[in-house]
């Protein structure tokens, strides 16, 4: 009978370090190559998508009481508006989405223009999220408070990351497209939570700050 040999404990410590060290050099080297092919951190924000949890996001200190648009080029116009239970019926017949034969409400306002336009934050905020939608396009989630969220969704370019802390006014990208309006290639669908329910964005604009908290 062939005699059995096993290997030392000093043998076998080595033989794991020298592994560990092996797949943390390839994973620099990876890194490496990546950022020499100048692939830059925006083409990976999906990456960060659900980074952030809600229970880590702090409360934002806001530098401006006012709270402004999510665009700021004047010939931005209203698509479709918010669907309000306690407007007038024909009101609220304007304000129906209809995607594949379902009437749905809309629960924001749809903007649109006959060219791109810049996106920007309506408040100082943390963004919550970032993800692609078949039907929505790009989606950015910024959170301005424990009680407030805005959602930017139909974006083409996005140019901010989940983490990042936005100042009111940063641009955060630009229109889009979406499935439930095609006939502009510019769109942004706008949409505020407030203490978890969707308010109508015309509203949200005429309010302060302090009435929020």
């Amino acid at each position: 009978m062939k005699p059995k040999y096993k290997l030392k404990s000093w043998v076998v410590l080595c033989v794991y370090m020298i592994s560990i060290g092996a797949i943390v050099t390839s994973l620099f080297l990876v890194g490496k190559t990546l950022k020499s092919s100048g692939l830059s951190y925006d083409n990976l924000s999906y990456v960060f998508r659900g980074i952030i949890k809600n229970n880590e996001v702090p409360v934002v200190n806001y530098s401006n009481e006012d709270i402004i648009k999510p665009y700021v080029m004047e010939t931005v116009v209203i698509a479709k508006g918010f669907y309000d239970k306690n407007d007038d019926a024909k009101v609220q017949e304007k304000s129906l989405i209809l995607y594949e034969q379902t009437y749905m409400p809309n629960t924001g306002i749809l903007y649109t223009d006959n060219q791109s336009f810049e996106i920007v934050s309506v408040l100082d905020g943390i963004v919550e999220d970032i993800s692609a939608d078949d039907i929505m396009g790009n989606i950015v989630t910024i959170k301005h408070s424990n009680n407030l969220i805005t959602i930017c969704q139909s974006l083409n370019e996005v140019n901010i990351i989940a983490g990042d802390v936005v100042k009111q006014g940063d641009v955060i990208g630009t229109s889009g497209v979406n499935k439930i309006k095609t006939d502009s290639e510019n769109m942004l669908l706008f949409e505020v939570l407030y203490n978890g329910i969707n308010i109508n964005p015309e509203n949200f604009y005429q309010m302060n700050v302090k009435d929020l908290s």
